[in-house]
């Protein structure tokens, strides 16, 4: 009597294993690419320069060497094996401006160029601006590469701020050039006042970023002409602002 007991115990216990649920292995969540904010999106402004709107996107997931005018922001996040978010931005330039924005192929900003009509004798005050505008942007791209001398070059021969000799400025700004790994320098909300053909004001939001640093901060630069160049006579930084 004891055997068929014995078979009916196996068989009890045979069938609670079938029945026990099955578990299936555990799928992380995973994320590819730039997560693309709303911060970011408000930020990006066509006008920007490259190094502008690398500081808002970073750096762009998709790029290709041979058409470095488009760049790719690319995001996805996978659960379960199953895509559940998606998100697509590309970026537009005309040589190093931001020209337009599109996201899931459609465009979300453009530049729009209105030149409003002006008198003869105002013809030559955009020229000027825009050699305002280029020399400043050459300063913060020769910094944001670390090329200490085309930095220095940016200022007039001259130049040292208050209570410093030129040698010790320039060996001030050679060694904070020089110790992080990478800097990011971006400007915006430019502005340009002409006072004559030789002095001219810029000013603007700066952005500084770098593996040991980051601030925000209202500057000014004065720049005068020497020959056909346009170099800065003397810099001030206002408020910092909240870094980014």
């Amino acid at each position: 009597m004891r055997i068929p007991l014995i078979l009916a115990s196996l068989l009890l216990a045979s069938c609670s294993y079938l029945e026990a649920p099955v578990l299936s292995p555990y799928k992380m969540d995973i994320r590819q690419g730039n997560y693309i904010t709303p911060e970011m999106r408000e930020k990006l402004k066509p006008g920007m320069s490259k190094s502008q709107a690398r500081y808002v996107m970073g750096t762009a997931m998709v790029s290709d060497v041979f058409h470095n005018n488009r760049w790719d922001y690319v995001y996805t996040l996978e659960r379960r094996g199953e895509v559940i978010e998606r998100q697509h931005m590309t970026l537009y330039f005309d040589g190093d401006t931001l020209v337009r924005v599109e996201e899931g192929g459609k465009t979300i900003a453009e530049l729009t160029v209105v030149v409003p009509p002006v008198a003869e004798a105002e013809q030559a005050k955009p020229d000027i601006s825009a050699g305002i505008l280029q020399r400043v942007e050459r300063w913060a791209a020769a910094w944001s590469s670390k090329n200490a001398g085309d930095y220095l070059a940016s200022y007039i021969p001259d130049y040292a701020p208050q209570g410093m000799s030129r040698a010790a400025w320039e060996k001030q700004r050679l060694a904070r050039i020089g110790k992080p790994n990478v800097i990011e320098v971006g400007l915006s909300e430019m502005r340009v006042s002409v006072q004559d053909e030789l002095n001219a004001t810029a000013t603007f939001v700066q952005s500084y970023r770098s593996d040991v640093y980051r601030d925000v901060v209202e500057k000014t630069l004065r720049l005068v002409k020497q020959g056909d160049t346009w170099l800065i006579a003397d810099e001030h930084a206002g408020k910092a602002a909240a870094a980014k």
